[in-house]
């Protein structure tokens, strides 16, 4: 009984993670700005693999195998975000047409160095 309830989150977290990657691809396809795709790719990396791992992570039976898993997890929810950040910042100081992408509260030229 328990190997079916074991099966069943391991096939339901892998499920959700192959949806949300392939969602996370069509929005890298559809969307015209970089920052957006950016955001798509990173929600790969993030959300795809944690619940992919996380359904591997139940699936094993050795615990070397699940800490290791666990600390791949760890290292992609850390690095991910940082790099998308540096990614970001480079693209807003290299592209001239960049802010004109996007919305902001005040239109003054000051606050719009002052994002960067």
């Amino acid at each position: 009984m328990l190997d079916w309830v074991r099966f069943t989150l391991c096939a339901v977290l892998a499920a959700a993670g192959v949806f949300v990657i392939f969602t996370s691809i069509l929005g890298v396809f559809r969307f015209k700005f970089v920052l957006n795709r950016m955001h798509c790719a990173a929600i790969i990396d993030t959300l795809g693999a944690l619940f992919l791992l996380a359904a591997l992570m139940l699936a094993a039976k050795a615990p070397a195998f699940v800490w290791k898993l666990f600390f791949l997890i760890l290292f992609l929810w850390i690095g991910t975000p940082i790099a998308a950040h540096l990614v970001a910042r480079l693209e807003l100081r290299t592209d001239e047409t960049a802010l004109s992408h996007m919305e902001h509260p005040d239109e003054t030229e000051e606050n719009a160095d002052g994002i960067l």
